[in-house]
């Protein structure tokens, strides 16, 4: 720890010439390299962690937590009751249970056709609902649709072609391009009677309402009580399953590059500001090299005034830090809010750059940022030692 003496001096040896109201410029250049390197940092961890929270979030809201797949006695898969592996299962408060039922099938327009998809879910078409179809805005613009319009969707079943005709009750977007180019949503009954199924059975079971970090240890639950059931003759077929993270793994790794890229913008601007509080430092060493001179002089030892100098640009530091982490804050509650940077949504999945910092995230970059410029400043405070009193009371 410092002493009030190495304090003292800290602050009273001034940033500028006595004649002059501006600082020097090593001054400014160490206090404005530190506010961008801190800028950029802040900025690259809030848009990373605002980017990979939005985008789990639309997979998340799209897709099953956990999927459970009815299988045959050959392995194949096969309708079942919906009711079946869910008396088996034991699931968490918040979490429920949604039944799919779905088939391919082509939406025609006398100019234009797509292959999609019908996926029967009763969270986004009524159960009742069987003439009616949700398309994406992707699949409405190919094909020219408005809602209220009618479009006849064709479907093989058992090598037979089937027509229905669907009134368009509503455009929904996800913002994943894969998603909305492939999926159209229709009421549950219409697939089940295609292909004939029985009141109540469906092809797959999807647990959802269930927090992302949860979804793997829900996964290996469900596992093991379905194992469990079968095997003491409970269930009478065995069921697959699947999570997110396994059938969304594409997106979960490109993810998980992010981290990657933020950690080398991090190291290199830590590397940017610490090469500039270096070269800062070592000339406003320089600049006082008569008052190093007459510190000797009058007693004072290397580890002191290597400690005063340190506490000197340690100050230049925690300027340069208020001065980033405030303009910081204020372009993250700008775009928070105002959403004024936009992104390409069929690039980047989402249509502006999220943000999102959390108070560890900031406090976490703060606290680094100030203890790898504690350590990079040992280097030039360590040139003191090698000052002469005699030397420096001639220097001009």
């Amino acid at each position: 720890m410092a002493n009030g003496f190495e304090l003292t001096l800290a602050r009273r040896l001034a940033w500028k010439p006595l004649d002059s109201r501006r600082v020097t410029p090593a001054v400014g250049v160490a206090v404005t390299g530190v506010a961008l390197s801190i800028l950029v940092m802040l900025l690259s961890v809030a848009v990373m962690s605002g980017f990979k929270n939005e985008v789990r979030r639309n997979i998340l809201r799209m897709n099953d937590a956990v999927t459970i797949t009815g299988y045959d006695a050959d392995g194949n898969p096969a309708a079942f009751p919906v009711d079946e592996p869910l008396r088996a299962l034991t699931l968490p408060e918040g979490a429920y249970a949604v039944g799919h039922v779905g088939l391919a099938g082509i939406l025609k327009t006398p100019t234009d056709f797509l292959c999609v998809s019908l996926e029967g879910n009763s969270e986004v078409v009524e159960p009742d609902s069987v003439g009616s179809v949700a398309v994406s805005s992707g699949q409405a613009s190919a094909l020219g649709l408005s809602l209220g319009d009618r479009i006849p969707a064709y479907v093989f079943v058992d090598n037979r072609l089937r027509v229905r005709s669907l009134r368009v009750d509503s455009i929904y977007s996800t913002g994943i391009t894969e998603h909305d180019e492939n999926i159209a949503y229709c009421s549950t009954q219409l697939p089940a009677s295609l292909l004939g199924l029985p009141e109540g059975y469906v092809q797959s079971v999807g647990i959802r309402g269930v927090a992302p970090d949860e979804i793997k240890p829900l996964a290996s639950q469900i596992h093991s009580q379905l194992l469990t059931a079968y095997y003491s003759g409970e269930l009478t077929s065995a069921y697959g399953l699947t999570d997110v993270y396994q059938t969304d793994s594409q997106f979960f790794s490109w993810l998980e590059l992010i981290d990657t890229n933020v950690v080398v913008i991090l190291a290199l601007m830590g590397v940017v500001a610490s090469v500039t509080l270096i070269s800062s430092l070592f000339i406003i060493i320089l600049e006082r090299v008569k008052t190093i001179g007459l510190l000797k002089a009058l007693g004072t030892s290397n580890r002191q005034i290597r400690r005063i100098f340190m506490l000197m640009a340690e100050r230049l530091v925690v300027r340069g830090l208020v001065w980033g982490n405030l303009i910081a804050v204020v372009m993250i509650v700008v775009q928070y809010y105002t959403q004024a940077v936009p992104l390409d949504p069929a690039s980047y999945y989402v249509d502006h750059v999220p943000v999102r910092l959390s108070l560890g995230c900031f406090l976490g970059v703060n606290a680094g940022a100030l203890a790898v410029s504690w350590l990079v400043l040992m280097l030039p405070a360590m040139t003191v030692a090698k000052i002469s009193p005699a030397t420096t009371m001639r220097y001009e």
